[in-house]
């Protein structure tokens, strides 16, 4: 993560330089207009030279400030809670139900006495009119990837083919495509730190049509300072996960992340066509004057629309006049 200390020196130092010429500027005499008189001295707002508004920006758009994208990072096709590699991700997983043995602790089979029937369904007896009984091993129903249960395992006579799994992408031919995009801002005009909390920035995203079913990760990198210039290091960044046509997705769990500040963003379930709504999310924010925040994801199965300030920060991003901020499509 690269220090956003060297952006906030930069503005700085343009600032400055940027004051220091339109204050003497306005201490030089008016030129004089048609009557005769002075025309007013210029006001010069010093806070407004002090912001940096949202900005939102894309890999490769030049801006110094927000420092390189990392597009190196985690393949953005994840699992259901970690990234998986290309090879692995574009392979289709086939599961089957089978019979197993069921163990104990040391890993020895599990038996039981159960009574002997005939073919007919009645019970077997013995001379003495009693139940003939015998021990069999316990085994159990489960359902494992194919390549785990042989068709050909006699132990699994039983073994049948189920529905593909949508576990992971089914077209061998897709291939993800690592994009990303940055939300940069600074307000050090009010000498102060900023406390906000919940959901920050909110980034809309088409679903592709025709993408495999599965988890698209979206990764986030957060870059923070307070107004003295100190780096903040979060204590947890939580990916967000797209979870495409693939079942329900259970929400970030934070409830019990107490004191130290953390990043999240949201999990969301939708399918192929949909628009959705991801939230970065802050969690015990101790104060900060500035942020850039990269968050990336699968450029081949979500389409970036727009990206903007939400919840408790959205009024402070307001202050630091948002409207003049670059968005990027």
């Amino acid at each position: 993560m690269k220090s956003i200390n060297k952006k906030i020196i930069a503005i700085f130092a343009v600032l400055c330089v940027a004051m220091t010429s339109m204050a003497s500027c306005g201490d030089k005499p008016n030129s004089s207009d048609g009557d005769g008189g002075n025309t007013s001295a210029t006001t010069i707002d010093r806070d407004a030279l002090m912001k940096y508004p949202l900005n939102i920006g894309s890999a490769g758009d030049g801006n110094a400030f927000a420092g390189e994208a990392d597009l190196e990072g985690d393949d953005p096709v994840a699992g259901t809670t970690e990234a998986t590699t290309a090879e692995e991700s574009t392979k289709p997983v086939v599961h089957v139900t089978a019979v197993q043995e069921v163990t104990d602790a040391n890993n020895q089979p599990v038996t039981k006495i159960v009574e002997v029937t005939e073919a007919n369904g009645e019970k077997k007896t013995d001379a003495n009119n009693q139940p003939v009984t015998e021990v069999v091993k316990v085994t159990e129903v489960v359902t494992v990837p194919a390549e785990e249960t042989p068709a050909d395992n006699p132990e699994n006579p039983d073994t049948q083919n189920l529905e593909e799994s949508t576990e992971a992408p089914t077209e061998s031919d897709y291939k993800p495509k690592n994009d990303g995009r940055y939300a940069m801002w600074i307000d050090c005009s009010k000498n102060e730190n900023f406390f906000f909390e919940g959901a920050m920035l909110k980034a809309t995203f088409k679903v592709k049509e025709g993408i495999p079913d599965g988890d698209y990760k979206i990764r986030i990198s957060p870059d923070l300072s307070t107004i003295e210039g100190k780096t903040v290091n979060p204590s947890k960044v939580m990916d967000g996960t797209i979870r495409v046509n693939n079942g329900e997705i259970e929400s970030a769990d934070v409830s019990n992340e107490n004191g130290s500040l953390i990043f999240y963003g949201d999990n969301i379930a939708c399918k192929q066509g949909d628009t959705i709504d991801f939230n970065i999310n802050v969690k015990n924010n101790t104060g900060l004057a500035a942020f850039c925040i990269w968050f990336y994801f699968d450029g081949n199965a979500l389409e970036f629309v727009d990206a903007c300030a939400t919840g408790e920060y959205e009024e402070i991003a307001r202050q630091t006049d948002i409207g003049s901020g670059k968005k990027d499509n």
